[in-house]
């Protein structure tokens, strides 16, 4: 929503009978290979052969005909709208390779229990494309529940408010229980040139979801988008991934995000898209082991993720880089976005800055509340030469950044507190510092109103940071093409984080090792093996 400045699962059965086939990822970068599997396709071919209880439609768009009953290849369907009005609870919908030229509403519902399952056929490439079809939407699910979507590829739709795939709970409806696995959306887009300048009403959304309910009953709830891949999509105002509104419960993991417009990924909160305030933002998410690049608007502040008014949400083991921010968390209408935590992330070379907190208007209440940011690495961030540094702060209060690790780009600018109030309660500490030059009297910190010049006279004026270090952090290998942000033999002194905000013993760091080990924390994303 930045203008300018600005669970559920298949059937048991039916998951034994799916082969999940890898290809490469177009991501080369060697910590994204292990992390996701987006675009994946399934190998369906033995798919309702080994349980005779479990309903198989198949859809055929070059030989089947909507008069038959869908039952066997020789009787498949032939458009994927007709299964979308006439599936049944528990069953799968097998659609074989093809380019089908839809756009699609589905008017279907599963059970609990009894999911209505959308597949490719036996690994064969499923395209929906929207060209020339009438309607803004290619894939429409509003108010339905229990389903599973799974190595499908969407796309092809230019136009103003052009939505790849749109879920709405209606004001009085509900949505429950949708799981999207393997999509692809690319070519969503506003206009035709990703040069065009957008006006405040110029949007596209490659993958938008709507919380309109007003009770807790009508909410979004058990929301699954695991390993897809939104790329190339002309987004104008809007969001490759949006989250909006009354949506309690979701996950976004593995999945590749890159090349659009403007935001990746957007997790929000109070713009009135549910008409009860309490209820109006997205919460008690996950956001994990993603990969975010490209997402860059020349005309608006952009981001990989972006947290606008959300709650109660974890941003962990993502890897976010030459974005607008890699990550921010912020709150641009009355209200707050809160309980956010952002831990084991990689955050490098983006334009503006590695990590952005706080909301930024003046002329709004808006701020973040109580929010963690620990065990994150920052690398060369503030590409742009913004004076932003490797983290921006803004209208915040109560929040914590300790245990990280943060390598400055040519300019040794650390991070940037503006002067804006309200600002409260924020602590700094535990933290490691370094610069190119490897001088620590030459990096500065704009601390609202005053430029600190040495890491000293920042530590001395501010009392923050007080058993933080600057020392070299020791990475594995800085090559531009392919950083590798492990540390070494010589990175022993990071085993000094504080455990005491890790609240979560659980935890993990990027690779999936627990970040306390013998009663201690390295720090950054990664932990010293």
């Amino acid at each position: 929503m930045k203008k300018i400045w600005e669970v559920s699962t298949l059937l048991m059965k039916f998951a034994m009978l799916t082969v999940i086939l890898p290809i490469a990822s177009c991501n080369k970068n060697q910590l994204v290979d292990k992390k996701s599997s987006a675009g994946t396709h399934l190998s369906d071919t033995n798919l309702g052969k080994a349980d005779s209880t479990l309903t198989v439609y198949y859809v055929d768009g070059k030989n089947g005909n909507n008069a038959n009953d869908g039952k066997s290849l020789a009787k498949a369907w032939k458009t994927i709208q007709k299964s979308c009005n006439s599936a049944t609870p528990g069953s799968t919908v097998a659609i074989l390779g093809g380019v089908y030229n839809e756009h699609v509403t589905v008017n279907v519902s599963g059970l609990s229990g009894k999911p209505i399952n959308f597949v490719n056929y036996a690994n064969q490439s499923v395209t929906i494309d929207g060209s020339g079809k009438a309607g803004n939407v290619i894939l429409k699910i509003v108010d339905k529940s229990y389903l599973n979507f799974r190595g499908l590829t969407i796309k092809n739709l230019t136009m103003n408010e052009a939505q790849g795939i749109l879920v709405d709970a209606t004001e009085n409806g509900g949505v429950t229980a949708l799981s999207f696995k393997h999509i692809v959306v690319s070519q969503i887009n506003w206009s035709t040139s990703a040069a065009a300048i957008p006006n405040a009403d110029q949007n596209a959304q490659a993958f938008i979801v709507y919380g309109e309910g007003t009770t807790q009953a009508n909410a979004v709830t058990k929301l699954v988008i695991d390993s897809c891949e939104i790329s190339n999509n002309i987004l104008g105002q809007s969001e490759a991934i949006s989250l909006d509104g009354n949506i309690d419960g979701f996950s976004i993991t593995h999945c590749l995000v890159h090349d659009n417009t403007n935001i990746g990924i957007d997790a929000i909160g109070n713009y009135g898209t549910s008409g009860t305030p309490q209820l109006d933002q997205a919460r008690n998410g996950l956001i994990s082991q993603n990969t975010c690049y490209k997402d860059f608007a020349t005309y608006s502040t952009s981001g990989g993720i972006y947290i606008d008014g959300g709650r109660d949400i974890k941003i962990e083991r993502n890897l976010s880089y030459q974005n607008g921010f890699g990550i921010e968390v912020g709150n641009e209408q009355n209200g707050s976005a809160s309980n956010i935590t952002v831990v084991s992330n990689l955050l490098y070379s983006n334009d503006d800055a590695g990590l952005a907190f706080g909301g930024y208007d003046e002329k709004t209440t808006g701020q973040v509340l109580n929010c963690s940011f620990y065990n994150n690495t920052f690398y060369s961030n503030d590409m742009g030469m913004n004076g932003n540094g490797e983290v921006l702060i803004t209208k915040a209060t109560n929040c914590k950044m300790e245990n990280n690790i943060f390598y400055t780009g040519s300019q040794a600018l650390l991070f940037s507190l503006t002067p804006i109030t309200p600002q409260q309660n924020n602590t700094f500490n535990f933290n490691c510092y370094y610069s190119p030059d490897g001088n620590q009297d030459n990096v500065s910190v704009n601390w609202l109103k005053k430029e600190y010049d040495s890491f000293a006279a920042y530590k001395a004026n501010t009392k923050q940071d007080g058993k933080s270090l600057y020392t070299n952090p020791n990475f594995k290998n800085l090559t531009a093409s392919s950083p590798d942000f492990h540390l070494t033999a010589l990175s022993t002194f990071t085993k000094s984080g504080d455990i005491s905000v890790i609240t979560d013993p659980t935890q993990t760091d990027y690779d999936g090792i627990p970040l306390i080990s013998g009663g201690t924390t390295t720090m950054g994303a990664f932990q010293l093996h």
